[in-house]
């Protein structure tokens, strides 16, 4: 719409639709500003970076012009919780107090849906024990309610109960429009919708995958719209390292050869071929045992082959055949990656597993994404590292865009103290883990439990956790030992004192405002394991450009970690409390200046007793 920036500060007055209709609302200027370069950015089709941090309220600020415009528009969050939390709450109340019936579709990936074509081949199987059986006859009576067929309806997880690959298809295995169940596919009702839609709500995954579809002339998940508003965007360089590259693993095989023995099972006029593929298969699963991959290759060649014989039977041995090809791709992929990639494995046996990714994802970001010609909004509260938005450039590979910066409104100085301790020892030393636990403890009583615990590594979850749950009075949930993360976030915020302990996955998209958070514990410096191949793969190909891989990829990726894990604390203006960094070796190290310059602008002390008197003095 013309003069869509005018409109949008209308829309942000104090007596505005937004302001009487819309509960919780308070007027900001950082917002607004936001919004409208949000909304300049649709209309000149132009790219923007914009660092919003927490409080500054980003997703009013990108919801406002989506819905102000008349352009087809894509938003993507990097967490599905985000994403549920836009489609169920934030786009009904702020189209509602706007007065705006713009059409929004949720469109999640397929492994959310249920595929009913593979429930009825699977659900009459004599091979399934009675768990298994009463498992998916819940499926079975749910389905026949069910809107959506969004499995998130079900009262229990189809993966953790070990059906999952039974009533969901993956994209080799979906037979499209040529499926019997076509018309009554979640997966395709839900794309049709998304087809239809003025906004479409989606996730970072969904969106690479249907870039890397598009990419290699496979098709497509997503129409092509007039603007994306990526939220959460500092995730995107590693998302894309799983998307545009390949992960080979025995289950992959395995599945292909349950399903094609399955197929020819429920053919039952092909026993030939099912005695072939048998024993190629065990030839294919004896070879994955042994060093190399010439073996595998040689077996899966020869199963390219059956499947190949027989496709003109029928469109599902057809499929079998195209999937068998696909994974022959993937196998010489991993034998010999392509320029700008790199590949590894990890594990033994049964559980090893090949990977090849590319070095640097600014280049396939770029090529696969921002040359369309739309407009993109990337936001996060944490693309800055040292108040630059060149490392965030380097790894999304935007050369040209606007940047903008909008700082929190929460008083750091006086909601918050960051604790910095001198006397902590290597991790790796004798004492480390000892004294690391100890302090931890020390720590959490002072708070009276209600403290996050993040850890850098699931070696040291592994060596401190169980201990503090032995040791302290409170609930320790623990991360792979407590349930999923939902539950487990679920049990940590009606359970005020009690302590989460957890990795990677816990230092961002996690949203506990009030008085069951009050204390973040970090580790240690978040630095990325220094044998990592990817990453020496990415200082390698830095240094060959004149760089230093230290100052140029590792500090600056450790810094945007730890602005993540950090931002766990203060959620709202009322919100109080500690973050703690247990790594003395930012007194030490030349870079320990740089750490606490990105810190959030608290009072940083080393002694135990002023973290006692902070929450004693604060009635935290």
């Amino acid at each position: 719409m013309k003069d869509l920036s005018a409109q949008i500060r209308r829309d942000f007055a104090a007596d505005s639709p937004l302001a009487t209709g819309l509960p919780g609302y308070a007027r900001r200027e950082e917002q607004i500003t936001l919004a409208q370069e949000i909304g300049t950015a649709f209309e000149q089709k132009s790219m923007l970076l914009a660092e919003a941090e927490t409080g500054t309220g980003k997703t009013l600020a990108y919801l406002v012009p989506s819905l102000r415009s008349y352009e087809k528009i894509l938003i993507s969050t990097h967490t599905k919780a985000l994403q549920d939390q836009l489609e169920h709450r934030d786009l009904p109340a702020v189209q509602k107090a706007l007065g705006i019936g713009r059409k929004v579709a949720l469109l999640k990936g397929r492994s959310n849906y249920l595929c009913p074509q593979r429930m009825q081949r699977h659900i009459t199987s004599p091979q399934l024990d009675s768990r298994i059986q009463k498992a998916m006859l819940k499926v079975l009576a749910w389905s026949e309610k069910t809107r959506d067929g969004d499995l998130s309806g079900l009262d229990f997880d189809v993966f953790a109960k070990g059906i999952g690959p039974m009533v969901t298809a993956t994209a080799d295995q979906c037979l499209g429009v040529k499926c019997g169940e076509y018309d009554v596919c979640p997966l395709m009702k839900a794309r049709q919708r998304a087809q239809s839609a003025d906004i479409v709500v989606t996730n970072h995954s969904l969106l690479l995958a249907d870039a890397a579809l598009k990419s290699g002339a496979f098709g497509e998940i997503l129409p092509n719209f007039d603007a994306y508003v990526l939220d959460e965007a500092h995730s995107l360089p590693e998302l894309a390292c799983q998307h545009f590259g390949v992960q080979l693993t025995r289950l992959k095989l395995i599945q292909w050869l349950n399903d094609m023995q399955a197929l020819l099972d429920e053919m039952g006029d092909e026993p030939a071929l099912k005695q072939d593929v048998l024993a190629t298969g065990k030839d294919v699963i004896d070879a994955w045992l042994k060093p190399g991959l010439e073996e595998l290759k040689d077996a899966w060649v020869a199963m390219v082959k059956l499947a190949e014989s027989r496709r003109e039977r029928s469109e599902d041995l057809a499929k079998q055949a195209d999937r068998a090809a696909e994974l022959l791709v993937e196998i010489r992929m991993v034998m010999e990656p392509a320029e700008g990639f790199v590949g590894w494995s990890d594990g033994d046996g049964e559980h090893k597993r090949y990977t090849v990714a590319p070095v640097e994802t600014g280049p396939v970001l770029k090529q696969h994404l921002w040359d369309r010609p739309a407009a993109f909004v990337l936001l996060s509260a944490t693309l800055r590292v040292s108040g630059s938005f060149a490392y965030a450039r380097q790894r999304l590979g935007v050369e040209v865009s606007d940047e903008s910066f909008h700082a929190s409104p929460f008083d750091y100085a006086s909601q918050s103290m960051i604790y910095l301790p001198r006397h902590m020892p290597d991790a790796r030393s004798p004492q480390g883990v000892a004294a690391l636990t100890d302090e931890m403890e020390t720590l959490i009583r002072a708070s009276q439990g209600r403290a996050f615990v993040l850890f850098t590594s699931w070696g040291m979850l592994g060596q401190v956790a169980q201990e503090l749950a032995r040791r302290l009075p409170w609930t320790v949930l623990i991360q792979g030992e407590s349930g999923s993360r939902d539950a487990i976030l679920e049990t940590f915020r009606k359970d005020t004192h009690s302590v989460l302990c957890g990795t990677r996955s816990f230092w961002e998209g996690v949203d506990v405002p009030g008085e069951a958070l009050s204390l973040v514990i970090i580790d240690k410096m978040p630095f990325a394991p220094p044998n990592d191949p990817l990453l020496q793969a990415r200082i390698k190909r830095c240094e060959e450009k004149g760089g230093h891989g230290f100052r140029d990829i590792q500090l600056p990726e450790a810094i945007a970690t730890l602005r993540q894990g950090a931002g766990r604390l203060i959620r709202s203006v009322n919100d109080r409390g500690v973050m703690a960094l247990l790594d003395s070796r930012l007194y030490a190290k030349a870079y320990g200046r740089e750490v606490v310059r990105n810190l959030p602008a608290a009072p940083i002390k080393d002694d135990l007793a002023e973290v006692r008197w902070f929450f004693e003095e604060q009635d935290v």
